[in-house]
């Protein structure tokens, strides 16, 4: 008897170890392909509003400043990523480490909150599915914003919810953590307030499929929104920002099936297509047949389940998260509906929260098909644990692979251009994108780059001259860069002579200098696929006539 005991717990010591191999690993992984991913992606225009905002001196400035549309984001970020900069510093590695942490996070908190229903297989199935091959997760793995944030906030939101489940009696402590855990989250992001009422619905049909009734532990929650009050005005600023034409499309009906399976195995399928066209890049469709059939089966896991009745406390938990996965996957449909009837929201990164719900129907999947009941020492056994090593790998290959055009798509060569404007050279960047990139990766001491304010001309050109008219005018109120912004009827009267770099795809030189008669210019330099910028040389030959004469 002895030693069948010291077996089985030797048994179970081994399959420990082998878990926290895993869980370690996964956060490993993460953290390299950051450092990789990386190294292939030149921040973009956001990544270089957080490098700016964080270097502020004065927190409260900062806030000031967001207040009256400097950005778009939440103050729980731009309070720990102000500080999280003390700490490291401002390089773009540093700063994309602030995310990779929030990821790396998440991933932690969904591991526990996972195993309290499902095996390890199946847990570790379901989380490394997405956070070894979604490429959009990965990508916000290497990007200094507020997603890693927002994802982290909401898998706290499911623990708490799960916990909040479980008992119909609970503690004030789980309470004030349910208050604070939606706090979090709609601080993190402005539509963290959907992903937190669906938790809350979640909860309420968990309930209510139990027999209970507690609104008080619903109002006690939801109370947690009282923190987005004081930064109303600066969500108003932000909504005010796509006024009177939104930066986006609506998403056509084609759009939203693919929006479930979050990019899952793109980069690497794309990666193969190029070396060996028999590939089919469509090959990475696959993982939305896997999502859609997961849900399914998901779907009829919850329909057919009793909580309560079977005194499982498991089957109860697995029910309760698989709830929680279709309210979260109810809010990628209400983003659509949104999209299309008021105003365009459907950005995948907005949708980052449903990596969480996506994994949560996987592990479930796993767990009907039987993963955790494979013997190990058997031949399907050895296939599972290959399967587990190839997705825990699988974040560090894709850092491998990406490439153009899904990092670097707007890239700008910043030490090219540096060298083709003479001294006491002026350049218009007709793309505030442009702009920031200039600031970021300049090292003319001059800095001879500018940005200019023109309302008439944002109304003429495309709808994101919009936003980025409404941004660059609130950057310049702040005192953020203010000497690069200007006003353009000024700017040409003080400069009859000056360079312009235009993106062909949002062509400020054509909705402006082109159709002025008082301009003549001559090209430098053509889009080609290095550079992907047109650069004119631009000179004024006739007065203007909102210039003074004197």
């Amino acid at each position: 008897m002895s030693s069948l005991s010291e077996r089985i717990g030797a048994k179970r010591r081994k399959f420990a170890a082998a878990e926290i191999l895993i869980f370690v690993g996964s956060l490993l992984s993460l953290v390299v392909s950051c450092i990789l991913w990386s190294a292939r992606k030149q921040p973009w225009v956001d990544e270089i509003y957080t490098w700016i905002e964080v270097r502020d001196p004065s927190l409260f400035h900062l806030y000031r400043a967001i207040e009256h549309g400097a950005d778009g984001g939440m103050p729980l970020f731009y309070t720990t990523a102000w500080l999280w900069a003390r700490l490291t510093g401002t390089t773009t590695l540093g700063l994309r480490f602030y995310s990779c942490a929030a990821i790396c996070g998440a991933l932690a908190v969904l591991r526990f909150t996972l195993r309290r229903a499902y095996g390890f297989r199946s847990s570790a199935f379901g989380l490394l599915m997405v956070w070894g091959t979604s490429s959009l997760l990965l990508d916000q793995n290497a990007e200094a914003r507020f997603y890693g944030l927002y994802l982290l906030t909401f898998a706290v939101a499911v623990s708490v919810y799960l916990r909040m489940t479980e008992r119909k009696e609970i503690t004030l402590q789980l309470l004030v953590c349910g208050l604070l855990s939606q706090a979090a989250l709609v601080s993190s992001h402005v539509f963290g307030i959907l992903y937190g009422g669906s938790l809350l619905c979640a909860l309420a049909v968990s309930d209510i499929r139990k027999g209970w009734v507690r609104p008080k532990v619903y109002f006690m929650c939801a109370a947690g929104w009282v923190a987005l009050v004081p930064w109303a005005p600066a969500i108003r600023a932000s909504i005010a920002a796509g006024k009177p034409r939104s930066w986006i499309m609506p998403p056509q009906l084609t759009d939203l099936p693919a929006a479930y399976a979050l990019e899952m195995g793109r980069v690497p399928c794309t990666w193969l297509h190029k070396r060996w066209p028999a590939f089919p890049q469509s090959a990475w469709h696959l993982p939305l047949l896997l999502s859609t059939s997961a849900l399914a089966i998901a779907a009829w896991k919850l329909a057919t389940a009793r909580p309560g009745e079977t005194g499982d406390d498991a089957a109860d938990d697995r029910s309760a998260l698989l709830l929680a996965a279709f309210s979260a996957a109810a809010v990628t449909l209400v983003l659509f509906v949104l999209s299309r009837v008021v105003t365009p929201v459907f950005v995948a990164r907005y949708r980052l929260p449903w990596a969480v719900g996506l994994s949560i129907v996987l592990a479930a999947f796993a767990d009907t098909v039987g993963l955790d009941r494979i013997r190990r020492s058997s031949l399907a056994g050895a296939a599972c644990t290959g399967l587990l090593c190839a997705l825990l790998c699988a974040p560090i290959l894709s850092a491998l692979a990406v490439e153009y055009p899904f990092v670097n798509s707007e890239s700008l060569d910043v030490a090219r251009l540096d060298a083709l404007i003479p001294p006491n050279g002026v350049v218009v960047t007709g793309w505030q994108h442009d702009l920031f990139k200039t600031i970021r990766f300049s090292t003319r001491a001059d800095h001879p780059y500018y940005y200019l304010l023109d309302w008439p001309t944002a109304l003429r050109g495309p709808s994101e001259f919009i936003t980025d008219y409404h941004l660059m005018r609130a950057y310049r109120e702040a005192g953020y860069n203010a000497r690069s912004i200007q006003d353009q009827e000024a700017f040409f009267c003080e400069h009859p002579n000056f360079y312009a770099l235009d993106n062909p795809e949002y062509s400020w030189f054509d909705v402006t200098v082109r159709t002025m008669p008082e301009f003549q210019w001559t090209e430098v330099i053509s889009a080609t696929p290095g550079f992907r910028r047109n650069l004119y040389q631009v000179h004024r030959i006739a007065p203007l006539p909102f210039c003074p004469t004197h």
